[in-house]
């Protein structure tokens, strides 16, 4: 957590190697996790693509646009090497988190069953993955040839100006997001808008020094804002599998009470979420980006 951000007076082009390339091995020490860590290496090593990917677009008007489609290609492929077990996983997880509340109306047997069978399609995932694909070799590979080109990454401006183009865009696109998933409430409205949260979020913590206790909070308003959104969409992950596959759960009843209870725990979360992002997309994005700026007009 702390190396994801620019050091207090670190020049800005060090910094920025410094974070990629720390968050590339990072990666690359979780993709050489023994077996029996697969579930930990694949998550970990996706936060970290991620975070690269939140570099990315925070140095985007720095770098050029030639160099960020490399990159942000790269990382996005490599994570989409493991994103299929990672999802398999989470399936298990969100059902167990269900199965744990009193006021979910289905036989415990009926849940236990869909458990299992999740179980066995998150063993058979694992197994194409290591064994078919080599995910984790592979999307190591990809990463590994990229940490070589990270040195040679255009950044030399020091100024704010290095990062204010990148920032805006992030912020702008996340305030257009809320805006389609008002107008729009579908759930691949609130997954893109989620996204573009999550980049905020990275954006902000790398440049929590510019005023460290007001970017803490920020972060932190952004990081419950994201936490709703990945929760709904955990959540509708699960609704939409059940759907589309109404064998996990045979009894029609059963399977409409399950439906509805997620529609139900969903719509109360894009309520939280709302809230929380109408009051962090409260600024034009060039009021936003002019207020940090102001904070401290360089990074030294």
């Amino acid at each position: 957590m702390l190396s994801y951000r620019l050091k207090t007076n670190e020049k800005l082009p060090p910094g920025i190697i410094r974070i990629a390339h720390e968050q590339i091995d990072d990666a690359l020490s979780y993709l050489q996790s023994p077996e029996n860590e697969l579930d930990e290496a694949v998550h970990e090593s996706r936060k970290c693509f991620k975070k690269v990917r939140g570099l990315l677009r925070l140095i985007r008007k720095e770098i050029g646009e030639e160099v960020y489609q490399r990159e942000n290609v790269c990382f996005r492929d490599a994570g989409r090497r493991l994103s299929d077990l990672r999802d398999s996983a989470v399936n298990i997880k969100t059902l167990d988190d269900l199965r744990e509340r009193d006021d979910l109306d289905i036989a415990p047997e009926s849940l236990e069953s869909m458990r299992e069978a999740l179980v066995i399609f998150y063993h058979a995932t694992r197994q194409r993955m290591v064994e078919e694909e080599d995910g984790l070799a592979k999307a190591g590979d990809m990463i590994q040839a990229a940490r070589h080109r990270v040195v040679e990454w255009p950044v030399e401006d020091e100024m704010f100006t290095a990062v204010s183009g990148g920032l805006k865009k992030v912020y702008k696109r996340g305030r257009n997001r809320l805006e389609d998933a008002l107008e729009e409430p579908s759930i691949e409205a609130f997954h893109e808008w989620r996204k573009r949260v999550k980049y905020l979020w990275y954006n902000v913590r790398i440049l929590r020094p510019i005023w460290p206790d007001l970017m803490k909070t920020l972060a932190d308003e952004i990081h419950d804002l994201s936490d709703y959104l990945g929760d709904a969409h955990d959540l509708a992950m699960l609704q939409q599998l059940v759907i589309e596959q109404p064998a996990l759960l045979s009894n029609e009843d059963e399977r409409d009470t399950f439906v509805s209870y997620i529609k139900a725990q969903r719509a109360s979360l894009h309520k939280d979420a709302y809230q929380q992002g109408k009051r962090i997309y409260v600024e034009s994005p060039k009021s936003f980006v002019s207020r940090l700026e102001a904070y401290r007009a360089t990074i030294k």
